[in-house]
């Protein structure tokens, strides 16, 4: 039942409102009541902001939410639109990531509408440059994505946007900032109406190939991948000049195979004539402009999941449509969203990330292992294009470890592998075998960690000379447990590990490290 938010309407309609009752209120998680309540009385909307400055988090939180379902309600316009945005400003810098967090989605929810003057548009701007410029994990990257949106809704104020942003790639060595701006700039290009802002956005992240952090390059290659699904609005120079940069990555161990696939659709739509379109391309052009949002179950299944996917790259409600899918109770329905946001990672906002980590984190508890192999590249792939996630991940691998199921160890050395192909590092190594120790020591692990192991034996030639001997004395610790039971598993990695050990001391192959 709602508080005693208002204590008496009277004579000529004047209410009274109950303050500490309408913060209870939202303490309770009456959210809808109030809501409904802010909407009618305009004392009640008042208050509500004045609540804003509560010190409770968990209330100041709730406001903004209340705020967020008005707009995208229509209820907030007018006097109360600029009320609200005045009073929501300040916290997007509150002590609380959670509120800070609401702030920002008010903001982002509220560029959306497009509607703001100009002087509100240059605090806003000022406001989410702050948080990007100060390399908040998450927070950065929803402001990134607000920046985007504002730069691609008024054409004036996206370029000075955009050089700011290039200028910070520049002179920042945080890969927190680097990565915010490299988001901003793409949520622009991909948002805007104007050719010349997609363009100048593609001509600068092109530059960003020749970068010296191999970072801000693989940043670079994905940002340019998704502004391809506007290859019709990129100018023939700007396509080139991407063509050319990306050449001389071909060679890169790391960044060699994504660049040359990035490479390949770069090639394809560097055609200037519509007549040398191949045949098969024109086709597919032709048959995904005949589709809408309302045929992607028929299409489905049909089991034409590529052209869903094409559309999802162009239609931001048919992205949604497919990452709801990821939910669905039917598991057919399940794999084929899997299966198209794996081939789009590089297309997902801060927002469409975020919101999918958590189902992705089932899909490693899988039986089957196409969806658990799937789901952890999809989300080291997201790691990789936005750092605030981290603590996503360490609660998930925790979760996962601790738990001692086969099935989630497996899943969780699964997701640590394919981190450690996005992101090699030694540091990332050593701790991933610190924790597969643990797991060889554990009866009801060992089995599925010894067989993990050996499907990533080629991982075992990254390790340094010293974590290699670690890891053969452990495995020559468990030699004989469990019944002989993995002995032969066992004896297998053991000489692998001795060749690789012979070959780095006759210079065959290098000492990682």
């Amino acid at each position: 039942m709602l508080g005693l938010t208002l204590l008496a309407v009277l004579k000529g309609g004047d209410i009274i409102v109950d303050k500490e009752g309408l913060r209870k209120d939202l303490l309770a998680w009456r959210l809808k009541e109030v809501r409904a309540l802010a909407e009618e009385y305009d004392k009640v909307f008042k208050v509500l902001l004045e609540l804003l400055n509560d010190e409770n988090p968990h209330v100041r939180a709730n406001v903004v939410q209340v705020l967020i379902d008005m707009l995208s309600e229509g209820k907030l316009d007018g006097e109360r639109k600029k009320l609200a945005l005045d009073a929501v400003l300040g916290l997007v810098k509150d002590d609380d990531e959670r509120v800070a967090l609401k702030a920002l989605e008010f903001i982002n929810a509220l560029l959306e509408t497009g509607e703001l003057t100009d002087e509100e548009y240059e605090r806003v701007t000022e406001a989410l440059k702050d948080v990007v410029k100060s390399g908040m994990p998450v927070l950065g990257e929803y402001a990134a994505e607000g920046l985007g949106k504002l730069g691609a809704k008024v054409a004036k104020i996206a370029y000075k946007i955009i050089r700011w942003l290039f200028s910070l790639i520049g002179s920042s060595k945080k890969r927190e900032v680097q990565s915010a701006a490299i988001t901003a700039l793409t949520e622009m290009a991909m948002k805007t109406d104007d050719r010349k802002v997609l363009n100048e956005v593609f001509d600068g992240i092109a530059d960003l190939l020749a970068h010296p952090d191999p970072y801000v390059v693989e940043r670079a290659l994905y940002s340019i991948e998704r502004m391809l699904s506007r290859e019709k609005d990129i100018s023939t120079r700007n396509k080139l000049k991407a063509i050319t940069r990306i050449k001389e990555l071909k060679g890169d161990v790391k960044l060699g195979v994504k660049a040359s696939q990035v490479l390949e659709k770069l090639e394809k739509s560097a055609v200037t004539s519509e007549e040398l379109v191949s045949e098969t391309e024109a086709k597919k052009r032709l048959e995904i402009s005949q589709y809408s949002i309302d045929d992607i179950e028929r299409l489905l299944d049909a089991g034409k999941t590529e052209i869903v996917a094409e559309m999802a790259k162009l239609d931001p409600e048919v992205m949604d449509r497919v990452l709801g899918m990821l939910e669905s109770d039917d598991y057919s329905r399940r794999m084929d969203a899997l299966w198209i946001v794996a081939r789009l990672t590089s297309h997902l906002t801060p927002s469409d990330a975020y919101r999918i980590l958590p189902v992705l984190g089932d899909f490693l508890k899988s039986k089957n292992p196409w969806a658990r192999e799937t789901a952890a590249r999809v989300l080291a792939d997201i790691y990789a294009l936005y750092p605030g996630t981290s603590k996503f991940f360490s609660s998930l691998l925790d979760t996962l470890l601790k738990s001692g199921k086969e099935r989630d160890v497996e899943g969780a050395l699964e997701l640590m592998a394919r981190l450690s192909d996005r992101l090699p590092s030694r540091e990332m190594l050593s701790g991933m075998l610190k924790l597969v120790l643990k797991l060889l020591d554990d009866d009801r692990t060992r089995g599925v960690t010894l067989r993990v192991i050996a499907r990533e034996a080629q991982k075992l030639l990254d390790l340094d000379t010293e974590d290699l001997f670690a890891l053969e004395d452990k495995l020559k610790e468990i030699y004989g447990k469990d019944g002989g039971k993995y002995d032969q598993i066992i004896a297998g990695l053991v000489d692998v590990i001795d060749d690789i050990l012979k070959m780095r001391r006759q210079g065959i192959v290098p000492t990682s490290g």
